[in-house]
Protein backbone atom coordinates (compact mmCIF):
# COMPACT_ATOMS: atom_id res chain seq x y z
CA UNK A 1 0.00 0.00 0.00
CA UNK A 2 1.38 3.44 -0.95
CA UNK A 3 1.48 6.04 1.89
CA UNK A 4 -1.03 8.90 1.52
CA UNK A 5 1.64 11.63 1.46
CA UNK A 6 2.84 10.30 -1.90
CA UNK A 7 -0.36 11.57 -3.49
CA UNK A 8 -1.53 15.08 -4.39
CA UNK A 9 -5.16 15.96 -4.76
CA UNK A 10 -6.11 17.84 -7.92
CA UNK A 11 -9.54 18.16 -9.50
CA UNK A 12 -10.85 15.35 -7.26
CA UNK A 13 -8.24 12.90 -8.57
CA UNK A 14 -4.85 11.62 -7.27
CA UNK A 15 -1.52 11.10 -8.92
CA UNK A 16 1.84 9.76 -7.81
CA UNK A 17 4.61 12.24 -6.93
CA UNK A 18 7.61 11.98 -9.17
CA UNK A 19 10.92 10.59 -7.88
CA UNK A 20 12.59 14.00 -8.23
CA UNK A 21 9.92 15.56 -6.07
CA UNK A 22 10.31 12.81 -3.46
CA UNK A 23 14.06 13.40 -3.34
CA UNK A 24 13.56 17.15 -2.87
CA UNK A 25 11.14 16.58 -0.01
CA UNK A 26 13.63 14.27 1.75
CA UNK A 27 16.41 16.81 1.33
CA UNK A 28 14.23 19.55 2.84
CA UNK A 29 13.27 17.31 5.77
CA UNK A 30 16.90 16.34 6.35
CA UNK A 31 18.12 19.97 6.33
CA UNK A 32 15.27 21.03 8.62
CA UNK A 33 16.08 18.23 11.08
CA UNK A 34 19.79 19.14 11.15
CA UNK A 35 19.08 22.83 11.77
CA UNK A 36 16.55 22.03 14.52
CA UNK A 37 19.10 19.74 16.20
CA UNK A 38 21.83 22.38 16.00
CA UNK A 39 19.45 25.05 17.28
CA UNK A 40 18.52 22.84 20.23
CA UNK A 41 22.22 22.41 21.12
CA UNK A 42 22.77 26.19 20.93
CA UNK A 43 19.75 26.80 23.15
CA UNK A 44 20.98 24.29 25.73
CA UNK A 45 24.44 25.90 25.79
CA UNK A 46 22.89 29.35 26.16
CA UNK A 47 20.66 28.18 29.02
CA UNK A 48 23.66 26.55 30.69
CA UNK A 49 25.64 29.80 30.64
CA UNK A 50 22.62 31.72 31.87
CA UNK A 51 21.98 29.38 34.79
CA UNK A 52 25.69 29.36 35.65
CA UNK A 53 25.80 33.15 35.78
CA UNK A 54 22.68 33.24 37.94
CA UNK A 55 24.18 30.68 40.32
CA UNK A 56 27.42 32.65 40.57
CA UNK A 57 25.51 35.83 41.35
CA UNK A 58 23.64 34.07 44.16
CA UNK A 59 26.82 32.77 45.85
CA UNK A 60 27.31 34.36 49.27
CA UNK A 61 30.93 35.43 49.85
CA UNK A 62 32.69 33.59 52.69
CA UNK A 63 33.06 35.87 55.69
CA UNK A 64 36.51 35.80 57.24
CA UNK A 65 36.90 36.13 60.99
CA UNK A 66 39.23 39.07 61.59
CA UNK A 67 40.98 38.62 64.94
CA UNK A 68 42.89 41.22 66.92
CA UNK A 69 45.74 40.24 69.23
CA UNK A 70 44.89 40.45 72.95
CA UNK A 71 47.20 40.35 75.95
CA UNK A 72 46.43 36.66 76.57
CA UNK A 73 46.36 34.25 73.65
CA UNK A 74 43.31 31.92 73.42
CA UNK A 75 45.55 28.83 73.53
CA UNK A 76 46.53 29.77 77.09
CA UNK A 77 43.15 28.39 78.14
CA UNK A 78 43.98 25.03 76.56
CA UNK A 79 45.46 23.14 79.51
CA UNK A 80 47.88 20.90 77.64
CA UNK A 81 49.33 24.01 75.97
CA UNK A 82 49.64 26.24 79.05
CA UNK A 83 51.27 23.41 81.04
CA UNK A 84 54.26 23.60 78.69
CA UNK A 85 55.82 26.46 80.61
CA UNK A 86 59.01 26.23 78.54
CA UNK A 87 57.00 27.68 75.64
CA UNK A 88 55.23 30.71 77.20
CA UNK A 89 54.00 32.34 74.00
CA UNK A 90 50.60 32.94 75.61
CA UNK A 91 51.32 36.55 76.64
CA UNK A 92 51.71 39.40 74.15
CA UNK A 93 54.95 41.11 75.22
CA UNK A 94 54.16 44.24 73.16
CA UNK A 95 50.89 44.78 75.03
CA UNK A 96 52.57 43.97 78.36
CA UNK A 97 55.24 46.61 77.68
CA UNK A 98 52.77 49.17 76.37
CA UNK A 99 50.45 48.70 79.37
CA UNK A 100 53.48 48.58 81.76
CA UNK A 101 52.23 45.33 83.29
CA UNK A 102 54.48 44.14 86.11
CA UNK A 103 52.47 41.23 87.48
CA UNK A 104 49.35 39.29 86.57
CA UNK A 105 47.68 37.23 89.30
CA UNK A 106 45.05 34.67 88.27
CA UNK A 107 42.97 33.39 91.19
CA UNK A 108 40.79 30.32 90.68
CA UNK A 109 37.89 29.65 93.02
CA UNK A 110 36.09 26.42 93.79
CA UNK A 111 32.75 25.83 92.13
CA UNK A 112 29.31 26.75 93.38
CA UNK A 113 25.94 25.24 92.52
CA UNK A 114 23.03 27.35 91.44
CA UNK A 115 19.54 25.87 90.96
CA UNK A 116 18.62 28.57 88.46
CA UNK A 117 20.09 29.69 85.16
CA UNK A 118 21.13 32.99 86.75
CA UNK A 119 24.74 33.11 87.90
CA UNK A 120 26.49 35.48 90.24
CA UNK A 121 30.22 36.00 90.49
CA UNK A 122 29.95 37.35 94.04
CA UNK A 123 28.85 34.18 95.82
CA UNK A 124 29.89 33.75 99.47
CA UNK A 125 30.81 30.14 98.63
CA UNK A 126 33.83 31.44 96.72
CA UNK A 127 35.63 33.10 99.62
CA UNK A 128 38.63 30.76 99.57
CA UNK A 129 40.75 30.42 96.44
CA UNK A 130 41.64 27.05 94.99
CA UNK A 131 44.79 28.19 93.18
CA UNK A 132 46.72 31.33 92.39
CA UNK A 133 49.22 31.80 89.56
CA UNK A 134 51.41 34.90 89.59
CA UNK A 135 53.16 35.88 86.37
CA UNK A 136 55.92 38.50 86.55
CA UNK A 137 57.06 40.51 83.52
CA UNK A 138 60.08 42.73 83.00
CA UNK A 139 59.76 46.25 81.61
CA UNK A 140 60.04 45.12 78.00
CA UNK A 141 57.06 42.81 78.48
CA UNK A 142 58.85 39.46 78.66
CA UNK A 143 57.66 36.82 81.14
CA UNK A 144 60.48 36.21 83.65
CA UNK A 145 58.88 34.39 86.59
CA UNK A 146 55.90 32.23 87.44
CA UNK A 147 54.58 31.13 90.84
CA UNK A 148 51.85 28.52 91.39
CA UNK A 149 50.18 28.13 94.80
CA UNK A 150 47.46 25.60 95.65
CA UNK A 151 45.05 25.93 98.59
CA UNK A 152 42.65 23.80 100.59
CA UNK A 153 40.09 25.72 102.65
CA UNK A 154 42.41 28.73 102.63
CA UNK A 155 45.51 26.76 103.68
CA UNK A 156 48.54 26.59 101.37
CA UNK A 157 49.26 22.98 100.43
CA UNK A 158 51.71 23.54 97.58
CA UNK A 159 53.91 26.30 96.29
CA UNK A 160 56.12 26.19 93.20
CA UNK A 161 58.02 29.02 91.52
CA UNK A 162 59.95 29.08 88.26
CA UNK A 163 62.45 31.44 86.71
CA UNK A 164 61.96 31.74 82.96
CA UNK A 165 64.80 32.53 80.56
CA UNK A 166 64.88 34.22 77.17
CA UNK A 167 63.13 32.50 74.26
CA UNK A 168 65.26 30.77 71.66
CA UNK A 169 64.57 28.30 68.86
CA UNK A 170 60.83 27.43 68.55
CA UNK A 171 60.21 29.89 71.39
CA UNK A 172 61.80 27.50 73.88
CA UNK A 173 62.80 29.07 77.21
CA UNK A 174 65.02 27.49 79.80
CA UNK A 175 63.07 27.19 83.05
CA UNK A 176 64.67 26.83 86.47
CA UNK A 177 62.51 25.64 89.37
CA UNK A 178 63.27 27.82 92.40
CA UNK A 179 61.30 25.91 95.05
CA UNK A 180 58.72 23.22 95.66
CA UNK A 181 57.53 23.70 99.21
CA UNK A 182 55.52 21.54 101.61
CA UNK A 183 56.75 18.27 100.13
CA UNK A 184 53.93 18.09 97.65
CA UNK A 185 54.76 16.09 94.54
CA UNK A 186 55.61 18.35 91.64
CA UNK A 187 52.90 18.14 88.97
CA UNK A 188 54.29 20.87 86.74
CA UNK A 189 57.14 19.55 84.65
CA UNK A 190 59.83 21.53 82.91
CA UNK A 191 61.56 20.30 79.77
CA UNK A 192 65.17 20.20 78.67
CA UNK A 193 66.03 20.74 75.03
CA UNK A 194 67.27 17.71 73.13
CA UNK A 195 67.66 17.18 69.42
CA UNK A 196 66.43 20.12 67.32
CA UNK A 197 66.41 20.13 63.49
CA UNK A 198 64.31 22.01 60.90
CA UNK A 199 62.03 18.95 60.66
CA UNK A 200 61.95 17.65 64.21
CA UNK A 201 62.57 18.66 67.83
CA UNK A 202 62.59 16.64 71.07
CA UNK A 203 62.39 17.81 74.70
CA UNK A 204 62.84 15.66 77.81
CA UNK A 205 60.64 16.14 80.87
CA UNK A 206 62.21 16.89 84.25
CA UNK A 207 60.70 13.67 85.63
CA UNK A 208 62.92 11.75 83.16
CA UNK A 209 59.93 9.58 82.25
CA UNK A 210 58.82 10.94 78.92
CA UNK A 211 59.63 13.11 75.92
CA UNK A 212 57.73 15.57 73.79
CA UNK A 213 58.32 15.10 70.07
CA UNK A 214 57.52 18.01 67.74
CA UNK A 215 57.28 16.94 64.10
CA UNK A 216 57.67 20.26 62.28
CA UNK A 217 57.60 19.26 58.62
CA UNK A 218 54.20 18.29 57.17
CA UNK A 219 55.69 15.63 54.91
CA UNK A 220 56.61 13.61 58.03
CA UNK A 221 53.13 13.77 59.64
CA UNK A 222 52.27 10.18 58.63
CA UNK A 223 52.46 7.48 61.34
CA UNK A 224 55.31 5.55 59.70
CA UNK A 225 57.33 8.74 59.21
CA UNK A 226 56.72 9.75 62.84
CA UNK A 227 57.91 6.36 64.05
CA UNK A 228 60.98 6.57 61.83
CA UNK A 229 62.01 10.11 62.79
CA UNK A 230 61.02 10.12 66.49
CA UNK A 231 60.79 6.47 67.68
CA UNK A 232 58.29 7.49 70.40
CA UNK A 233 57.69 5.38 73.50
CA UNK A 234 54.17 4.80 74.92
CA UNK A 235 54.54 7.60 77.54
CA UNK A 236 55.80 10.16 75.03
CA UNK A 237 53.66 12.89 73.53
CA UNK A 238 53.79 13.50 69.79
CA UNK A 239 52.83 16.95 68.52
CA UNK A 240 52.45 17.62 64.82
CA UNK A 241 53.24 21.27 64.20
CA UNK A 242 55.02 23.94 66.22
CA UNK A 243 54.55 24.71 69.94
CA UNK A 244 52.68 27.91 69.03
CA UNK A 245 50.43 26.14 66.52
CA UNK A 246 49.91 22.43 67.16
CA UNK A 247 47.91 20.57 64.52
CA UNK A 248 47.60 17.22 66.28
CA UNK A 249 48.66 15.79 69.65
CA UNK A 250 48.61 12.12 70.65
CA UNK A 251 50.42 9.13 72.12
CA UNK A 252 51.10 5.80 70.43
CA UNK A 253 50.98 2.14 71.26
CA UNK A 254 52.43 -0.62 69.12
CA UNK A 255 54.41 2.07 67.27
CA UNK A 256 51.64 3.43 65.04
CA UNK A 257 48.35 2.96 66.93
CA UNK A 258 47.22 6.41 68.13
CA UNK A 259 45.51 7.21 71.44
CA UNK A 260 44.55 10.31 73.49
CA UNK A 261 44.17 12.22 70.21
CA UNK A 262 43.65 15.99 70.02
CA UNK A 263 43.09 17.78 66.71
CA UNK A 264 43.36 21.55 66.26
CA UNK A 265 41.85 23.76 63.54
CA UNK A 266 42.41 27.50 63.20
CA UNK A 267 41.19 30.75 61.79
CA UNK A 268 43.97 33.05 60.58
CA UNK A 269 47.41 32.60 62.13
CA UNK A 270 47.35 30.47 65.25
CA UNK A 271 43.98 31.61 66.57
CA UNK A 272 42.06 28.40 67.32
CA UNK A 273 38.64 27.64 65.91
CA UNK A 274 37.94 24.09 67.12
CA UNK A 275 39.84 21.55 69.20
CA UNK A 276 38.62 17.98 69.53
CA UNK A 277 39.83 15.32 71.94
CA UNK A 278 39.30 11.56 71.71
CA UNK A 279 39.73 9.49 74.86
CA UNK A 280 37.41 6.50 74.53
CA UNK A 281 34.56 6.40 75.41
CA UNK A 282 34.66 10.21 75.65
CA UNK A 283 34.75 12.62 72.74
CA UNK A 284 35.14 16.32 73.51
CA UNK A 285 34.78 19.45 71.39
CA UNK A 286 35.88 22.97 72.23
CA UNK A 287 34.66 25.83 70.04
CA UNK A 288 36.46 29.17 70.43
CA UNK A 289 34.35 32.32 70.21
CA UNK A 290 35.38 35.80 69.09
CA UNK A 291 33.42 39.03 69.34
CA UNK A 292 34.37 42.19 67.44
CA UNK A 293 37.73 40.58 66.68
CA UNK A 294 38.56 39.75 70.30
CA UNK A 295 38.58 36.37 72.02
CA UNK A 296 35.39 36.17 74.11
CA UNK A 297 35.26 32.59 75.42
CA UNK A 298 34.72 28.99 74.44
CA UNK A 299 32.18 26.20 74.55
CA UNK A 300 33.07 22.68 75.69
CA UNK A 301 30.83 19.74 74.84
CA UNK A 302 31.33 16.15 76.01
CA UNK A 303 29.87 13.08 74.32
CA UNK A 304 29.84 9.36 75.12
CA UNK A 305 29.21 7.14 72.09
CA UNK A 306 27.88 10.21 70.21
CA UNK A 307 25.43 10.95 73.04
CA UNK A 308 25.66 14.44 74.54
CA UNK A 309 26.51 14.37 78.25
CA UNK A 310 27.54 17.81 79.47
CA UNK A 311 28.64 21.27 78.37
CA UNK A 312 30.67 24.11 79.85
CA UNK A 313 30.28 27.67 78.59
CA UNK A 314 33.21 29.94 79.41
CA UNK A 315 32.94 33.72 79.16
CA UNK A 316 35.83 36.19 79.26
CA UNK A 317 35.25 39.73 80.54
CA UNK A 318 37.59 42.65 79.87
CA UNK A 319 38.27 45.87 81.79
CA UNK A 320 38.48 49.39 80.37
CA UNK A 321 42.10 48.77 79.31
CA UNK A 322 40.98 45.73 77.28
CA UNK A 323 42.75 43.40 79.68
CA UNK A 324 40.99 40.21 80.88
CA UNK A 325 39.56 40.66 84.36
CA UNK A 326 37.38 37.59 84.85
CA UNK A 327 36.57 34.22 83.32
CA UNK A 328 33.32 32.50 84.28
CA UNK A 329 32.72 28.80 83.53
CA UNK A 330 29.11 27.59 83.57
CA UNK A 331 28.62 23.84 83.54
CA UNK A 332 25.35 22.14 82.69
CA UNK A 333 24.44 18.45 82.73
CA UNK A 334 21.91 17.00 80.34
CA UNK A 335 19.85 15.37 83.14
CA UNK A 336 20.23 18.00 85.83
CA UNK A 337 18.47 21.27 86.59
CA UNK A 338 21.38 22.48 88.73
CA UNK A 339 24.18 24.52 87.23
CA UNK A 340 27.78 24.42 88.36
CA UNK A 341 29.92 27.53 88.11
CA UNK A 342 33.59 28.31 88.62
CA UNK A 343 35.47 31.50 87.96
CA UNK A 344 38.93 33.02 87.73
CA UNK A 345 39.79 36.58 88.69
CA UNK A 346 42.61 38.49 86.97
CA UNK A 347 44.37 41.27 88.89
CA UNK A 348 47.31 43.38 87.75
CA UNK A 349 50.11 45.49 89.13
CA UNK A 350 51.95 47.99 86.93
CA UNK A 351 55.30 49.68 86.59
CA UNK A 352 55.20 53.38 87.40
Amino acid sequence: MVPPWFFQKKHSSFKLISSDQQFSIHIIKYITFKWMKRLTVYLLIFLGFTLSNCTEKKKVPIQRTEITADFIHPLYFQEEVSLLINFPFWFNDSIAAEQKIKQLTITSFKGVISDTSSYSGDSDDETFPKRTIIYTFNQIGRLVQMQVTDFSEGIVISNQSFQIGKPGSLGYCEVIQKDNLYGVENNTFTYNAGRITPDYAAFEASNNLDLIHFVLNKKYFGPLSVDSIASPLPNDWIILGEPEKPVKRYKVRNKVKEKFISNYSYYSGNYPKLITNEDYPFFKKRYFNYSNGHFSGYLDSTFIDETFVTSVKSFIYYNSKKLPEKVVHKKEHVESVNHYQTQEIFTYSFYE
